[in-house]
């Protein structure tokens, strides 16, 4: 069983009826504040290669895969805790910026 198929997004759950969809509410992606959240993370989709490393190291749950692009995603802006940067400090690729985030 890979990574993908423990976060029931194999190939079988891709197109299943029970799978989430993105909130109608959700912010579009680059427009003001990420979440209601100026300092969220910010992942480079050129970089991600969907190593789930991110999840597995946010404590607070902010990330989730994606089910078309199998990059990770900032699902949950508003719960990613403004001094913590443990995705960002273990990402390989170096791609998880904050660029609203006073240093």
């Amino acid at each position: 069983m890979g990574l993908w198929d423990s976060l029931g997004m194999g190939r079988k759950a891709e197109g299943a009826a029970d799978a989430p969809s993105r909130s109608a509410s959700a912010p579009a992606p680059g427009h003001g504040t990420h979440g209601g959240v100026s300092w969220a993370p910010r992942i480079d989709g050129g970089a991600c290669r969907g190593c789930g490393t991110c999840l597995d190291e946010c404590p607070t749950g902010v990330f989730a895969m994606g089910r078309h692009d199998k990059g990770a995603r900032v699902a949950r802006p508003a719960d990613c805790r403004e001094s913590c940067d443990r995705c960002a400090s273990h990402c390989p690729e170096e791609g998880i910026t904050f660029p609203g985030r006073a240093r």
